[in-house]
């Protein structure tokens, strides 16, 4: 079973995944688990780039960071992704797919059919603004504790993530029969929302486990 779960960086992406896994391993529902990400794909043909001096796919950005100038990247790193994940998935393994894309539907389409008819898709829904609050807070923790950390620009955070395609991905998924929930993580100074979210999400991934089941009899 693959779980994707899509939302802008700094949605909570990291801490639906630990809540969430907790949740499945203590309901009994899963055991294996597994998390895949595009970021070091992509951080790969980053390094590639300033390596050869070429700059092909990106260029450096002002802030020692990077700005993709080459957007077929995006699609050829999940082309990658849905490689990766068709070889490692296993019965009884739930396989967790992260990505931040302005075009979800688009993106999706890189992913097989077998993929997909075996996913369900969580979207993360938090505004931009918490969004970039967090992620500058998380950089700020970084670099207080030495860690070398690099924050995306405002400007580039807005280009590419102010708006997404939402409703278009719900409709998306009504068409094409994935299960989708929607989590709302716009809240600072409480777990409570997060604790509920998991009991959801695993009581959601329960049922599809079972209806998947049933379909294979």
């Amino acid at each position: 079973m693959f779980v994707f779960l899509l939302g802008r960086p700094g949605c909570g992406k990291s801490e639906i995944y630990r809540r969430l896994t907790d949740k499945l391993v203590s309901k009994n529902i899963y055991k294996k688990f597994q998390r895949v990400d595009d970021f070091p794909k992509l951080w790969k043909i980053f390094q590639e780039d300033e390596k050869t001096g070429k700059w092909q796919h990106c260029v450096k950005t002002p802030d020692g960071g990077y700005r993709v100038t080459d957007d077929n990247i995006w699609d050829s790193i999940l082309v990658e992704v849905n490689k990766d994940i068709v070889e490692q998935k296993e019965p009884d393994k739930i396989i967790f797919v992260e990505f931040s894309r302005p075009n979800y539907v688009h993106s999706l389409k890189n992913f097989s059919e077998e993929v997909l008819k075996n996913s369900m898709i969580v979207y993360i829904d938090c505004s931009f603004e918490t969004c970039w609050r967090r992620n500058v807070r998380r950089h700020q923790q970084a670099i207080a504790a030495g860690t070398d950390d690099h924050l995306v620009s405002r400007e580039e955070m807005e280009k590419t993530y102010l708006y997404d395609d939402k409703e278009k991905l719900l409709e998306f998924c009504k068409n094409k029969k994935i299960p989708v929930v929607v989590i709302n993580t716009d809240i600072e100074g409480t777990d409570e929302h997060l604790i509920k979210a998991s009991e959801i999400l695993s009581e959601e991934i329960r049922k599809f486990k079972e209806k998947c089941r049933q379909q294979k009899k």
